[in-house]
């Protein structure tokens, strides 16, 4: 998640001309959801080493249904606001909701 959250953050060009596209489609500005987004990956990412590090259910519960959220968000993204859709982007996030929704199970049945 730093991986991505660290070009959003800092302005990375290909970054701000992915994010026009989005200001075009829903009318939100792209600075403002760019950085948001990449507060919110960074976000996620803390999350997910507090876990790694200390294994608490309550921190994993959040972690990986933000995880889903944040994956179902971007293929909303992907497939309604892109002229065309990123494929590669499409497997990342459809794969990482799998894994999100197996791990939330996962810790509601542990």
């Amino acid at each position: 998640m730093v991986f991505f959250a660290i070009p959003k953050l800092l302005g990375k060009p290909q970054s701000v001309e992915g994010f026009k596209q989005f200001e075009n489609a829903f009318g939100i500005p792209a600075d403002l959801f760019r950085v948001f987004t990449g507060i919110a990956e960074l976000a996620l990412a803390i999350l997910f080493i507090l876990f790694a590090l200390n294994k608490n259910k309550t921190i994993g519960k959040i972690a990986f249904g933000f995880l889903l959220i944040t994956m179902v968000s971007a293929l909303f993204l992907e497939f309604f606001a892109r002229p065309e859709p990123k494929i590669a982007l499409v497997i990342l996030a459809i794969l990482l909701g799998i894994v999100s929704a197996f791990r939330l199970k996962k810790l509601n049945n542990a």
